[in-house]
């Protein structure tokens, strides 16, 4: 069965949510900024194990591969499209919230995407994301306190580079699986995932 999974990415501009959301699915690094304007979506599909997919489950629970359909929504961060984005949160089954961590401000901004998100998709699934590893030597926003964030909130955490592609798969895995346990109501047979 090819389930659809319906996957935001929110967060300040200039973050990379569209790099990622580019390096998943298409492969590919845009080295020019180019902004996103209200929203885009991207789709890949995904063959998952059942190894992949009880991967961060306290029981086993899936027993037969699934194919899942990723359809990768990436917000605009600009303040002028807040009254826009919430609109497509609807029917969300993860949310990515993405920060720079060589920028303190995109990760003090975590809390209001955290409000937004959970305003209109309550008890959605959320993992974090600290983008930009490549600039690991210039980090503003240090591993510790990402993960402390992240577990003070029952948020999942995983940093990646979208222009090396460091985690980008594991990264959008994670958060399709997340979407299937989320949607099968499956979400309380998980344990957290640091990565």
């Amino acid at each position: 069965m090819n389930q659809l999974q319906k996957i935001i990415c929110v967060g300040s501009a200039f973050v990379g949510k569209t790099s990622l959301a580019r390096r998943f699915t298409l492969n590919t690094f845009i080295h020019s900024y180019i902004p996103t304007l209200g929203v885009s979506w991207l789709t890949k599909t995904l063959t998952f194990t059942p190894e992949q997919l009880n991967e961060n489950m306290l029981k086993k629970i899936y027993t037969d591969p699934e194919t899942i359909r990723l359809s990768c929504w990436d917000t605009g961060g600009q303040e002028m499209f807040t009254y826009l984005r919430p609109k497509y949160y609807v029917g969300a089954t993860c949310a990515i919230i993405v920060f720079d961590i060589t920028n303190q401000n995109s990760f003090d901004d975590v809390d209001i995407w955290t409000n937004e998100v959970l305003s209109r998709v309550p008890d959605i699934p959320i993992v974090l994301c600290g983008n930009k590893y490549d600039l690991k030597d210039a980090r503003a926003v240090s591993r510790d306190d990402a993960i402390a964030f992240a577990k003070l909130h029952r948020f999942d955490y995983v940093e990646t580079s979208a222009l090396s592609a460091y985690n980008v798969d594991k990264l959008f895995f994670h958060a399709g699986r997340l979407g299937k346990q989320f949607s099968e109501e499956h979400l309380k047979f998980r344990t957290e995932y640091m990565l």
